[in-house]
């Protein structure tokens, strides 16, 4: 099969509705209209086989994730789905993958409400990369240089599932997971970025990054762009009943500090604003917890406490080209 009868065959499948995207996939670029007093955002990232994802589970699970982990992105920025593109490697044309890739690259596009607009296919050992765009209204991007002293720090959803699922990899494939693992396994493969309530978080928050290489490492990413440090009460982490059941609450907290893979938010925002918050996150039915302070003490310091003790974190976040 040729690379246009592939892209006929398995991506020109139908979209969802947008009334800025003028012009698709079909052309030599795509045609965006993007709103008066907004401003576009844009995020790529390049998921490799056996480095960000197993090649031998299910294609549509691998797409799925591929496609979620860059909206993560635009919800870190508080911004609305615009469109993405796929640039795709692949070493041989294998209709059934294709297939189910596609399937889970399209429940993706549906979930959160992002068309295909283009990209490229080419051979290749097996690559995705995924670029994303949004909008955001003028000025009102949550960017990670703009947390405040005193301001509460938040995080969405719970932590540590993702990253506890990756030693599950063999059982998964022998279907041996009971009902705590699959739990586990599912928030890897399928993560959810909130990211209908991110948008409504730009009237509310300062800051905001998504969780991804883990929390102590993406915390630390606001606190060195907005000269300030952090108090986390290890106590507060979100950390589900399914992680605690496979690992006990003592490992739970270690994955929840450091895991990665979560692609929930983590954000600030002023001690008034805890209400406003609490209410939207009810409205989106999404869990939010509140889980430290941004202090102004040795800037770039982030101390843990644990019943009112220093708490040292005992697991390293992740890190590309890591020795």
């Amino acid at each position: 099969m040729k690379e246009f009868e592939l892209i006929k065959e398995y991506f020109s499948f139908s979209q969802p509705k947008s009334d800025t995207v003028i012009e698709g996939i079909g052309d030599d670029c795509a045609v965006l209209s993007i709103p008066d007093k907004r401003q576009l955002v844009t995020s790529v990232d390049t998921l490799v086989d056996g480095v960000h994802f197993y090649s031998d589970i299910d294609p549509a699970d691998i797409a799925y994730k591929s496609l979620a982990v860059n909206v993560s992105d635009l919800a870190a920025m508080a911004a609305k789905p615009l469109g993405f593109t796929l640039a795709l490697a692949l070493p041989n044309v294998n209709e059934d993958w294709l297939k189910a890739f596609t399937t889970g690259l399209k429940q993706a596009s549906e979930a959160f409400e992002i068309p295909l607009i283009g990209g490229d296919t080419t051979q290749g050992p097996l690559t995705i990369t995924i670029n994303v765009l949004g909008t955001v209204k003028s000025d009102k991007a949550l960017l990670r240089k703009s947390a405040q002293l005193d301001d509460d720090i938040w995080v969405t959803g719970y932590l540590g599932d993702a990253a506890a699922a990756l030693g599950l990899h063999d059982k998964a494939l022998a279907q041996q997971l009971n009902d705590a693992e699959g739990y586990l396994w599912q928030r890897l493969l399928r993560p959810s970025p909130p990211i209908t309530f991110a948008k409504k978080l730009a009237k509310l928050a300062h800051a905001a990054i998504d969780v991804s290489d883990g929390l102590l490492a993406d915390l630390s990413h606001i606190l060195e762009q907005s000269h300030c440090s952090a108090k986390i009460k290890v106590s507060s982490l979100p950390v589900s009943e399914q992680l605690i059941q496979c690992v006990g609450i003592e490992a739970a907290r270690e994955f929840a500090l450091n895991g990665g893979d979560d692609y929930e938010l983590c954000f600030t925002a002023k001690p008034g604003m805890r209400n406003k918050i609490l209410n939207l996150a009810e409205d989106f039915k999404v869990n939010v917890h509140r889980i430290g302070t941004i202090v102004d003490e040795a800037k770039g310091e982030l101390q843990l406490v644990l019943n009112g003790k220093p708490y040292q974190s005992k697991r390293q976040g992740w890190q590309h080209f890591s020795e």
